[in-house]
């Protein structure tokens, strides 16, 4: 028996449909995440009032411009301004039907608010504020608390309850000229017999600034001028005298350490570590005592380490030392050849 084969269906083959179907899937989960954690906060907040029983049953966002806010209140939203972290300013939008519920479970102990109320909002007053500040504060702590892990978590860290505008015309003027992410919570309340809505406007997050690679170079650029311009101390080693301590317990005042006519050709400058940088020979310019560099170690092909000569310990009485060497350090006539060779004055 034969079986028709059917064949495999665009979607399955598109690479670009398989991605954006991926991407689809993921936004859902990361929204339904969200959604949870809110209503997770939200149920926190109500526990300390009996009869409240909250739950966010949808949610919603976008961004508005700070021209777009003004529109967007209706008479009656209670309108609280939220302090953040930079002093960056925020607002919570409580519709009336959710205040009037905060108030009745704080002054009665019950929520008489219906979704069928035949009474017309009225307008919230300071005393309003008063009363549902803490509650304000509350909610935002579990929010900030149950979003920690998710992507929404630098949104709402660090904001609280402010102040309370009883008019909404100074929105434009408190709230800073910028972006702000509307996050609109429908709200179910008292068991189901309330409905209303909570509105969050949050000052976006700013994008993380990308690494320019010239920032890097400039960096390094400025830290070699302000390595290569320290001050550096070097130190001209002639020879070095190797002694017990018993020998150099010894030594008094007018004893003279005789000093080898070799050494004066193998001087070397040490870093104050001790690490040796350079050879030379020692002289004598424009009066002064000076060193003929011989060796350079940033030079291809040459070598900085040609060790400094180590020698016995030999006291010479001082009468002995009275006489000078034959061999004195003799001034630098002119640099040296191009090969390295020195031409001294004899």
């Amino acid at each position: 028996m034969e079986h028709a084969v059917e064949p495999e269906s665009e979607d399955a083959t598109d690479p670009l449909l398989r991605m954006a179907r991926r991407n689809t899937v993921k936004a859902a989960q990361q929204g339904a995440s969200f959604q949870a954690a809110l209503s997770q906060a939200l149920g926190r907040m109500c526990a300390g009032y009996a009869g409240l029983d909250g739950v966010v049953t949808q949610v919603s966002r976008r961004s508005v411009s700070l021209a777009e806010l003004v529109d967007l209140t209706e008479p009656g939203m209670f309108l609280a301004l939220l302090e953040g972290p930079d002093d960056q300013m925020g607002m919570m939008w409580l519709c009336p039907a959710t205040l009037a519920a905060l108030i009745e479970v704080q002054t009665t102990g019950q929520v008489f608010t219906t979704a069928n109320s035949p009474d017309p909002p009225r307008l919230p007053t300071r005393t309003d504020a008063a009363l549902v500040a803490p509650m304000i504060d509350s909610f935002l702590q579990q929010i900030s608390a149950r979003c920690a892990e998710l992507p929404e978590a630098t949104l709402f860290d660090g904001f609280m309850y402010g102040s309370f505008l009883d008019d909404r015309r100074p929105i434009g003027v408190v709230l800073d000229d910028i972006d702000y992410e509307l996050v609109t919570m429908q709200l179910s309340l008292a068991q189901g017999r309330v409905s209303g809505t909570c509105t969050l406007v949050l000052p976006q997050p700013a994008a993380p600034t990308a690494v320019d690679g010239n920032d890097d170079r400039d960096w390094e650029r400025r830290m070699s001028g302000a390595v290569e311009n320290s001050a550096v101390s070097l130190n001209a080693v002639l020879c070095r005298f190797r002694l017990t301590l018993a020998e150099a317990l010894a030594l008094t005042r007018g004893d003279v350490l005789q000093v080898p006519e070799s050494t004066l050709e193998t001087l070397g400058l040490t870093a104050m570590g001790g690490a040796q940088v350079a050879s030379g020979r020692l002289g004598q310019a424009r009066g002064f005592r000076a060193v003929r560099l011989t060796a350079d170690p940033g030079a291809p092909g040459r070598s900085a380490d040609i060790p400094v000569p180590t020698l016995r310990f030999a006291k010479t009485p001082a009468a002995a030392a009275a006489t000078p060497p034959q061999d004195t350090p003799q001034p630098f006539s002119q640099p040296p050849s191009e090969d390295g060779d020195e031409r001294d004055q004899s």
